[in-house]
């Protein structure tokens, strides 16, 4: 079993690991490692956020002093074993999910922005034909075709002359 026995309370004996000098308590057999276990993993929330502070890098007391090196150097190769097993779930495992759904949501925008990229090309092409037609409509409303403009073929083309052309162009239904 990894930490204290039961209701060992090496705290309260020797105070806190970072202040332990062992000569200020003789007779009193006080465990680093297990001090800074009390310390830093004595309670469920405390052993939580310890996990946290590791898995973000931060591996010292308050003192400090490498919490990894003192529990590596008390618990031995069954801290190793757990500590390095730990650190590669968190560094590949949980940062590769996190940099795969930040992936996907960015490649899901840039489809979404295609989808509208496209979907207003198509409201454009449309809207331009549908002046156009308009416009068409006007100049052979306005009979500018056929003074000294020429239509060469009625839905196919037609010239305009710079005359009927200002004309076309100062019509208010144009305009708008």
């Amino acid at each position: 079993l990894l930490g204290p026995a039961e209701g060992q309370d090496q705290t309260r004996m020797c105070g806190f690991a970072d202040d332990y000098n062992p000569s200020d308590y003789p007779g009193v057999d006080c465990i680093v490692h297990y001090m800074y276990g009390e310390e830093f993993c004595g309670t469920l929330a405390s052993s939580m956020f310890t996990a946290f502070r590791f898995m973000l890098g931060d591996f010292s007391s308050r003192g400090g002093n490498s919490l990894v090196v003192a529990f590596s150097e008390g618990y031995g190769w069954k801290f190793n074993a757990v500590f390095i097993t730990w650190m590669i779930i968190v560094n590949y495992g949980f940062y590769n999910i996190i940099s795969a759904l930040f992936v996907d949501a960015t490649i899901s925008g840039l489809k979404h922005n295609d989808a509208k990229r496209k979907l207003v090309r198509q409201y454009e092409r449309s809207f331009v034909r549908s002046k156009l037609k308009e416009l068409v409509s006007r100049i052979e409303m306005m009979d500018c075709v056929g003074r000294k403009s020429r239509m060469v073929s009625r839905s196919d083309s037609f010239d305009l002359c710079e005359e009927d052309f200002v004309r076309v162009m100062e019509d208010d239904q144009v305009k708008r």
